[in-house]
């Protein structure tokens, strides 16, 4: 079964050397994503509520990214 390695710039990049997500089989699996901004690599915010959205917003640039 082929594999599709899925990268956006609009997630941030992950500190080590696996990807954001492959896609296979008709599956998209994200790696763990956390609170921080795309552009500057730092944690969003202050509270659990605001870095809560922050992951959430990762994973949405990700998942659009993988159709």
């Amino acid at each position: 079964m082929p594999k599709e390695i899925i990268f956006t710039p609009n997630a941030p990049k992950p500190p080590a050397t696996f990807s954001q997500a492959t896609k296979s089989g008709g599956f998209i699996f994200v790696a763990g994503q956390g609170p921080f901004l795309p552009a500057t690599g730092e944690v969003a915010g202050v509270t659990i509520q605001e870095q809560t959205k922050q992951c959430l917003q990762n994973i949405e640039a990700i998942l659009r990214a993988g159709g």
